[in-house]
């Protein structure tokens, strides 16, 4: 962030952003934020501040490359379960759903609170057709959306 009286051009304002720059590119490397905190010369709290602020908007073009890395990595996940999920293991369904709740996070797929609300019966049609799928009951596929969803709120 500029100080009073400071250009976005400043020399301060231009290494800040070439930290944040390359503390997303370890990010997108797979490096966690003690390497990276350590890497750059920032705190821990540091790094991970700028991995944020080059996501949120300093750095648009790779915060996309992130983003696209981490769905291809939940797109590999999934595959992996897939089999397991379609032969009704509970266990592969858990892990299905989890993976599937942290996708539409990334990507913002979640509609708000109100439309949720709106969308009950859409949720159980869709419920009910994974159901039949997989072989299970639909009551137990929407009890695992929510406690899934209840583990991901608290």
């Amino acid at each position: 962030m500029a100080r009073p009286g400071e250009t976005k051009t400043s020399e301060r304002q231009l290494r800040a952003i070439d930290r944040q720059r390359q503390a997303l590119e370890l990010r997108k490397a797979g490096a966690t934020y003690p390497m990276i905190a350590e890497r750059i010369g920032l705190s821990l709290g540091g790094a991970h501040k700028a991995v944020m602020a080059a996501l949120k908007a300093t750095i648009q073009e790779p915060a996309d490359d992130v983003r696209r890395l981490e769905v291809a990595r939940l797109d590999t996940m999934i595959l992996a379960v897939w089999t397991k999920v379609r032969q009704g293991d509970p266990a592969a369904i858990t892990v299905a759903l989890k993976i599937m709740h942290r996708r539409a996070l990334l990507l913002g797929l979640d509609a708000p609170v109100q439309a949720r609300v709106a969308m009950t019966v859409d949720v159980r049609k869709v419920a009910e057709e994974v159901a039949a799928e997989l072989g299970v009951s639909a009551s137990e596929v929407i009890a695992e959306a929510e406690r899934i969803m209840a583990e991901a709120r608290s």
